[in-house]
């Protein structure tokens, strides 16, 4: 974490109700909520849970939220934040993430404009304290029908550069049938004392993907100590005694209050490819969603994934209803002039 003196929060403009402030950890209720609106808002599936937000801000990698947060309120409750962290990839670049919300009710007070430019700042700050060669960039990640953000970073100039969608499959019904899997590999039950080894596999298998990030220590208790992870619910393709695909499903609640399966990873080791091991290891993740009784599954995915995994999912039954886009520029030390 970078502790160096943070950049001050901007002030807000005199009778506009709004205060920027640093961000306390007593704030994680109210940015929950903020950020659900604007899922909800933009259709988006995967939930803004509070207990999963939780989680990953004690999993923080390169990002102190107590001098990388900064809140905004309107007459004092949450409506927006922005947090930034850098990380260096396995591509050879370093990013520098500007994760930035703005409720729907308070689009159009400025509120965006001030928030990554704060970001932006912020993270100058810290590249000043870690120095580099690599390529860098500012990076942020818009959810389809943000407006505020979309035109916010399209005027700093921003440029869209990859999309996701989030894939629905509404029911349980018609399941992909079970697939024989090749000699000498099996899905086994997984216990604790495995999790290192699938792990290890499922970082090994993301290192090519675009905009994958370094290895670091905190993988394990990353995805072990997850309030949503549930062992049952992980399907492992084993080749011998190593883990050779991995699909790994969480239970949410969605936005109804309803449970909804995720099935948030799906990786093959790069030495098992082209086996139709995902595809076997999906259809059973499936089997065990439809035998917990969850009575239906969403998942994301990169659209230009080049291990054709939209297609993948296409076939299993799942379908684009919502999406977000990852905007980039090149880092400057300096602020951009008008």
């Amino acid at each position: 974490m970078t502790t160096l003196a943070s950049l001050a929060p901007p002030a807000a403009p005199a009778g506009s109700g709004l205060a920027y402030r640093r961000y306390r950890p007593d704030d994680l209720p109210g940015m929950a909520i903020a950020n659900q609106r604007l899922r909800t808002r933009c259709g988006q599936l995967e939930p803004a849970e509070l207990e999963a937000m939780r989680h990953r801000y004690r999993h923080l990698v390169n990002s102190d939220p107590l001098v990388d947060c900064i809140v905004v309120e309107r007459d004092g409750a949450i409506v927006g934040y922005c947090r930034t962290e850098w990380h260096d990839l396995t591509d050879g670049d370093r990013r520098y993430d500007l994760t930035t919300v703005v409720a729907p009710d308070a689009w159009g007070l400025g509120i965006g404009e001030a928030l990554v430019a704060w970001g932006e700042g912020r993270s100058r700050e810290v590249a000043a304290s870690v120095p580099t060669d690599r390529r860098a960039w500012f990076m942020g990640s818009v959810f389809d029908g943000d407006a505020e953000l979309e035109r916010e970073l399209e005027g700093r100039g921003y440029e869209p550069i990859r999309w996701d969608a989030e894939m629905l499959r509404p029911t349980m019904d018609m399941l992909p049938p079970a697939r024989e899997l090749p000699d000498g590999y099996a899905i086994r039950p997984v216990r604790a004392e495995d999790m290192p080894a699938v792990v290890e596999m499922t970082v090994e298998a993301f290192k090519e993907h675009w905009g994958e990030t370094e290895e670091t220590e905190d993988e394990l208790a990353e995805w072990t100590e997850n309030p949503r992870f549930d062992i049952d619910l992980l399907t492992v393709v084993w080749h011998g005694d190593e883990p050779a695909a991995v699909v790994s499903v969480e239970v949410q609640e969605d936005h109804d209050g309803t449970p909804i399966a995720c099935v948030d990873g799906v990786a093959t080791h790069p030495h098992h490819r082209r086996r139709g091991l995902a595809r076997a290891a999906l259809a059973d993740a499936l089997r065990r969603i439809a035998a917990r009784g969850l009575p239906r599954a969403y998942l994301g995915v990169d659209t230009d994934n080049h291990n054709r995994a939209f297609a993948l999912y296409e076939d299993a039954g799942f379908r684009k209803v919502s999406g977000s886009t990852a905007w980039r520029r090149p880092f400057t030390t300096e602020e951009p002039r008008p």
